[in-house]
């Protein structure tokens, strides 16, 4: 009995180093061409890039100058924007249980 159950896991052991090797023959036969991979991916994404970052300044070209006036009209106005007061809540009503 003991002796099938340590068979089994022996050949599970077995099975697992298989793969184990297996795995870092390929991560050694396929690691010089990582790099060259990971850079022609950026180029072929840079064309879709571009445009996003036209869109960005596009986008800061306009909201900084918004910007700019909004805090000189406040440091010119002296008083930050004006907000409504609210009414102080009022409390909650007590349970009808009386607990």
């Amino acid at each position: 009995m003991e002796s099938e159950s340590a068979g089994a896991r022996a050949e599970a052991a077995d099975e697992v180093w298989k793969w184990t090797v297996g795995g870092g023959i390929l991560t050694v036969a396929l690691a010089p061409l990582a790099l060259p991979i990971l850079i022609l991916t950026i180029v072929a994404l840079l064309p879709l890039a571009v445009p996003l970052l036209a869109i960005g300044l596009l986008a800061g070209l306009v909201a900084v100058p918004v910007i700019l006036i909004r805090k000189l009209a406040r440091s010119v106005r002296g008083v930050g924007p004006r907000r409504r007061r609210r009414r102080p809540a009022e409390p909650a009503p007590k349970p009808a249980t009386g607990h």
